[in-house]
């Protein structure tokens, strides 16, 4: 017997909500963290100087000064060329005119998406491998060198001195509370962390690697064993915040970490240990977003900034690959 159902009655309207979900990570504690200055050029320089070794020979009563030391010797220029990052967006003519679900707008939405991608590729690059590069034409563009590259990884860059070079930093598969602390260390005997914040951002294989120091494997049933005050009637089982024989490290879980350009791929063990005194972000172009002209087929326009990362000192800062 013949019947009207729902899958051959062709008037039926269907239920479209307005509710539209993005799933994206957009966290970039980097960039978030670092100082803000201004670029005047292409090539951003600053200066990196050190102290001298302690002398406490002593001076013989009635010594005249008779020799001179130059307390420049040690000052050294460091700098990173600009990038220019930039993403469009264009919306038809006919698809601004039609009513879409959970969507005023549909050119607006598209430059709120175009403004949060440049967020996270500066982020990514930022947080990179990735070398300086100078402007060579159509196809070779600037390129900011990464906080990766700065800290040597790939090799160190042959223009940072040795003495301001990175010398903290762990490259062994799993991170344990003993190679942790090495870091620390490391990091301390280098420079007496001036800064006196730490931060670590770290990929979530790395996170969960920290969170397992405050754990203790019991042999005989396999359970974490955890010493804990129990008068907030709750179990903690992750580490935010470190505290160490060298400092406190604030632990924050990135998924920007040794990217490459273009790829989704999370280096889920990289992490980066900064001293946010020493790192920033200098912009020749702030962030912007441009509406270009529209030439019949709908409206069009481009969000870019243009900027480059200083790092103020790689023995600064660690880092773990």
């Amino acid at each position: 017997m013949a019947k009207s159902t729902t899958y051959n009655v062709s008037g039926n309207r269907q239920d479209l909500t307005s509710v539209i979900s993005l799933l994206e990570p957009e966290s970039t504690p980097l960039v978030s963290m670092m100082k803000k200055g201004k670029a005047t050029g292409t090539f951003v320089e600053w200066q990196a100087d050190k102290l001298g070794t302690p002398d406490f020979e002593g001076v013989s009563e009635g010594e005249d000064v008779s020799s001179f030391k130059n307390q420049a010797v040690d000052r050294a220029r460091l700098g990173n060329y600009i990038q220019k990052f930039r993403d469009t967006f264009m919306t038809s003519d006919l698809q601004e005119l039609v009513d879409t679900a959970g969507v005023s707008s549909e050119f607006a939405r598209a430059e709120s998406h175009a403004v949060r991608n440049i967020k996270r590729s500066i982020e990514s690059a930022f947080c990179s491998a990735q070398d300086r590069q100078a402007e060579a034409g159509s196809g070779t563009p600037y390129k900011t060198r990464g906080l990766l590259k700065w800290l040597g990884v790939g090799g160190q860059p042959s223009d940072v001195p040795a003495a301001y070079q990175n010398v903290a930093n762990d490259t062994t598969a799993t991170a344990t509370e003993a190679s942790f602390n090495s870091v620390l260390q490391e990091l301390y005997q280098a420079n007496g962390m001036p800064g006196g914040q730490l931060t670590l951002i770290a990929g979530p294989s790395l996170k969960q690697e920290i969170s397992n120091f405050s754990r203790q494997l019991a042999a005989t049933n396999g359970t974490y064993v955890v010493n804990q005050d129990a008068e907030s009637r709750k179990i903690t089982l992750s580490v935010n915040v470190y505290e160490g024989d060298f400092g406190n490290v604030f632990v924050t879980p990135s998924l920007f970490i040794n990217r490459t350009s273009g790829s989704d791929t999370v280096d889920a063990d990289a992490g980066l240990l900064v001293d946010p005194e020493y790192i920033g972000m200098h912009s020749l172009k702030a962030e912007s977003a441009t509406e270009l002209e529209d030439q019949g087929g709908g409206r069009r326009g481009f969000v870019d900034v243009v900027c480059a990362l200083a790092c103020y000192s790689p023995k600064a800062h660690g880092y773990f690959n």
